[in-house]
């Protein structure tokens, strides 16, 4: 595995036979500047072949005041409890609804027992499994997931449009929930990421979700046609998160998945 750290950015780069994966968190100056850590959350994991990204944000408010905590506790529980429902025979969107249960479960019960704000841990929640080339996405929350076809960039899930907060430790977190199954052999790439990262992948144009950022389609095509290059994916990732198109401010989280057999 390489690493990039700096004060705001941290980078992580593994790899199994079919994919190189990324991990990315870049921590929002509204952290930075009062001296306080990241609210997001972000756990890979491998197991049996299949490969488990889970990713949280936690909800900047006073009365979640260890929403932070939240985060990093959901993706603990929720990966474990994904490769639990995959050892048992669930199919992977099974596995997820099943895994996102027992975290709401676990969070509301750390709050019970703790005589505390049923709100403490809030947080969203966000999952992809990958098994070959099917990748299987649940989510709650403003989260998003694209897949990328060597060309462009396509929105695959986006959070949900209500007047309603979506986090896990709602009661009807249910109703909130969505997922879904890509499985096209000719996608190259993959991106999970927190927070409505649309502006920034897409533009201002978001008519039927194609990419309209040429800075970003051409980043994303250096990666997925090197992905075996370490080095060469960690400088262009880094870049472009410190690009100006993108919304500094809030703590952003993301999983990058690149297939290995990419070529030009």
């Amino acid at each position: 595995m390489l690493a990039g750290l700096s004060a705001r950015y941290a980078i992580s780069l593994s790899e199994n036979d079919f994919w190189t994966f990324l991990t990315v968190t870049a921590v929002g100056t509204n952290h930075t500047s009062a001296g306080t850590s990241s609210e997001d959350g972000i756990h890979l994991t491998v197991h049996n072949g299949a490969v488990i990204a889970v990713l949280s944000d936690g909800v900047s408010d006073q009365k979640a005041s260890r929403s932070g905590e939240g985060a990093r506790l959901a993706v603990q529980h929720t990966a474990r409890a994904i490769a639990r429902g995959l050892d048992v025979g669930l199919d992977p969107e099974q596995a997820i609804v099943e895994a996102f249960s027992f975290t709401h479960n676990t969070l509301i019960q750390r709050t019970t027992e703790e005589n505390a704000f049923w709100g403490t841990y809030a947080c969203t929640l966000a999952a992809a499994v990958i098994q070959g080339q099917a990748i299987t996405v649940g989510h709650i929350g403003d989260s998003n997931a694209y897949s990328y076809d060597g060309k462009r960039l396509t929105r695959v899930a986006t959070a949900l449009s209500n007047d309603q907060p979506n986090l896990i430790v709602l009661p009807n977190w249910r109703t909130q929930f969505a997922a879904q199954t890509i499985n096209k052999p000719y996608i190259k790439a993959f991106v999970l990421a927190t927070d409505g990262t649309d502006s920034f992948f897409l533009g201002k144009s978001e008519d039927d979700g194609r990419l309209t950022n040429p800075e970003v389609t051409h980043a994303l095509h250096t990666i997925a046609t090197t992905a075996a290059d370490h080095f060469k994916v960690l400088h262009v990732v880094n870049a472009l998160m410190k690009h100006n198109g993108y919304d500094h401010h809030d703590d952003r989280t993301m999983f990058w998945a690149f297939r290995k057999e990419a070529s030009p």
